[in-house]
C-alpha cells in the first residue's frame, strides 16, 4: 500500500514528490483528517477551506 503525503502549502494529498496542485516540494507524511472535494462550486466546505480544485485534502499537516 502506498502512503499518501500532504503538501504543507495547499494540503493536497499525493503520492508524488511534487504537489500536483501548487507544484511545491514541501511535503509531509504527518497529516490528519481527510476531505474529498468533488464539486468545488457547490461545496460549502471547499469555500470554508479555500479549496479551488477538486481532489483529496488533509485537514491538518504537521
Amino acid at each position: 500500500m502506498v502512503k499518501e503525503i500532504a503538501c504543507r502549502k495547499c494540503k493536497t494529498l499525493t503520492i508524488s514528490r511534487i504537489c500536483p496542485n501548487c507544484k511545491s516540494k514541501d511535503l509531509n507524511p504527518n497529516w490528519s483528517g481527510l476531505v474529498i472535494i468533488i464539486d468545488v462550486d457547490s461545496s460549502q466546505i471547499a469555500k470554508i477551506l479555500n479549496i479551488e480544485k477538486p481532489g483529496r485534502y488533509a485537514l491538518k499537516v504537521r
